[in-house]
């Protein structure tokens, strides 16, 4: 199967479901945002990112009644005045004031491991990262050097995984996909189980990264051949394994399995 052929059967599977219809389907490939203007939105959109690991999100922006309350300790989500007040090595003192000023609900561990020290770090770091760009215009000119060049665009998720601990290469991807670059799609594990049963990317590949990368070349090769964005590409394959269109109340549930078993018999 070609992968204009793919992605046409993956459309109209969605599009079998009764109760999803075209416009349904449509709303979801279209990007939901416009690249924010102003840093303090871009740092609140990796602070979103990194409480994404894992479980964060219910650990943390569930207990603190959404992540937006964070703007009370992070001076209103502005990332140079974080960099100033907290050192790279202040994880531990920014999650006291955490504690002290919006006293999450639940148990709050403060081992190393624990995910409430992780994102406390994470935070940091993704204010001294945004704190070497003047303005939101000086980040984008770095970010559309890699994310215009086909060949150049997996560094850029990759640098910023380096730079922030605790935003890995797909994290960093879905950062940059809902920031509203529609050249980036996500490594997420819908994409891969699908492309991996489909052997589109190696199923016998161990690295994660490697993976990773693979799938992100896969969702490029398969939106340049149908001339689609690479943002509209992972929706698709994401709506099939998670069966969420969650701009809509329509849930199909997941369908990964049952797609695969069709593609194969193709």
């Amino acid at each position: 199967m070609t992968d204009k052929q793919l992605y046409k059967y993956a459309y109209n599977f969605l599009l079998s479901f009764d109760i999803v219809t075209k416009e349904d389907l449509e709303l979801h490939l279209r990007a939901e945002h416009e690249k924010p203007r102003d840093l303090n939105i871009i740092f609140k959109e990796l602070c979103k990112s990194a409480q994404n690991k894992q479980m964060s999100s219910k650990v943390i922006g569930k207990s603190i009644g959404g992540i937006e309350n964070l703007g009370k300790v992070l001076f209103d989500f502005n990332p140079k005045k974080v960099a100033q007040e907290y050192k790279t090595t202040e994880g531990n003192r920014l999650l006291s004031d955490i504690i002290s000023k919006l006293k999450p609900t639940g148990q709050v561990r403060t081992t190393t491991r624990s995910l409430w020290p992780q994102f406390c770090q994470s935070v940091i770091e993704a204010a001294h990262f945004l704190d070497s760009f003047e303005t939101a215009e000086n980040f984008y000119e770095w970010a559309n050097f890699f994310a215009n060049d086909t060949k150049a665009k997996p560094a850029l998720p990759l640098m910023i995984s380096i730079e922030i601990s605790g935003i890995g290469f797909p994290l960093a991807c879905d950062f940059l996909k809902e920031l509203g670059f529609i050249e980036y799609g996500k490594p997420d594990i819908h994409l891969k189980d699908i492309f991996k049963a489909l052997e589109i990317i190696n199923p016998d590949e161990k690295s994660v990264i490697k993976q990773d990368y693979q799938t992100l070349k896969a969702i490029d090769r398969i939106a340049k051949e149908n001339g689609k964005t690479p943002y509209a590409i992972d929706k698709v394959f994401w709506l099939i394994g998670s069966g969420d269109f969650y701009l809509t109340k329509i849930n199909i549930g997941r369908q990964k399995q049952k797609f695969i078993n069709e593609i194969k018999t193709k």
